[in-house]
């Protein structure tokens, strides 16, 4: 098993080079560099010295944040890497809720990704709630 160490921070390069991998959307320099800057938690992994997958969350830093950019090289999935990255933002979100406090951790999975959140701890019933997107493009 590959031995997976994990940083908290991720540059621009690093962030374009994995969601491209997964085939994201591309986004600008400044857009990236802002969005970064603005990321309540972030969290790369690297094997053999190499990024192999990243993970953010953005949100309010006291009663709700989302857990997005969660992205596996392909050729690395599999490997328990993701789960890795999710657990280990889950931790840095329990660190920052004090004592009688509690938080709201939101996700919108990709695709056929709703086991991988579940394996995670995520619930998922689609008759409660659902979640939508809109992209808005100039």
């Amino acid at each position: 098993m590959d031995k997976i160490i994990l940083e908290e921070k991720i540059n621009y390069d690093e962030f374009l080079d994995i969601i491209e991998s997964v085939g994201f959307k591309t986004y600008s320099k400044e857009q990236v560099e802002k969005a970064l800057e603005n990321t309540m938690y972030m969290v790369k992994a690297l094997v053999d010295d190499k990024v192999v997958g990243i993970g953010r969350v953005v949100g309010d830093f006291s009663i709700v944040c989302c857990l997005t950019d969660i992205c596996v090289r392909p050729e690395y999935q599999g490997r328990g890497i993701g789960l890795k990255i999710v657990d280990k933002l889950k931790s840095m979100i329990e660190n920052g809720v004090n004592n009688g406090e509690k938080m709201q951790v939101e996700l919108v999975p990709t695709a056929g990704n709703v086991e991988f959140y579940k394996k995670a701890g995520f619930k998922y019933n689609p008759d409660v709630i659902t979640g939508m997107y809109l992209w808005i493009k100039k």
